[in-house]
């Protein structure tokens, strides 16, 4: 059995004749699953990113400016996911939350930048065997 890191492209066992092959084609097949553009990943309408345990990573403290930017990013989609919860709170009573809204909305924008910021400047090293 292939394991997540590889690249083969996995497909089921088709019999020659059997009924899957109506859907999945023979191995020589030039439309089916086997074609070229599928097995190497190249159609040019579909191209398929190579992403890799580096890309989901947090950013480091290397670059001061780009980490302020992107807790800024962070902290601004967090207050905005923020948002949403605290509308039904809004929609279900009669008292004016407006000012209430804002000041959790930066709440949350400036715990999640923090956070983002606290872990990236300085990394948890404990982990990093199993990478």
């Amino acid at each position: 059995m292939p394991d997540a890191g590889d690249d083969d492209l996995v497909r089921p066992h088709v019999e020659p004749g059997g009924p899957l092959e109506r859907i999945f084609g023979a191995e020589d097949d030039r439309k089916g699953w086997g074609r070229a553009t599928i097995r190497l990943r190249t159609h040019p309408l579909h191209p398929m990113p190579r992403v890799t345990q580096a890309d989901l990573l947090l950013p480091n403290g290397q670059n001061p400016l780009r980490l302020a930017g992107d807790c800024l990013v962070v902290g601004a989609l967090f207050g905005v996911l923020a948002y949403f919860p605290l509308l039904l709170v809004a929609l279900t009573t009669t008292v004016d939350l407006r000012i209430w809204i804002a000041v959790a909305m930066g709440a949350a924008g400036l715990a999640a930048a923090a956070y983002v910021f606290c872990r990236a400047w300085s990394p948890d090293t404990r982990d990093l065997d199993r990478f």
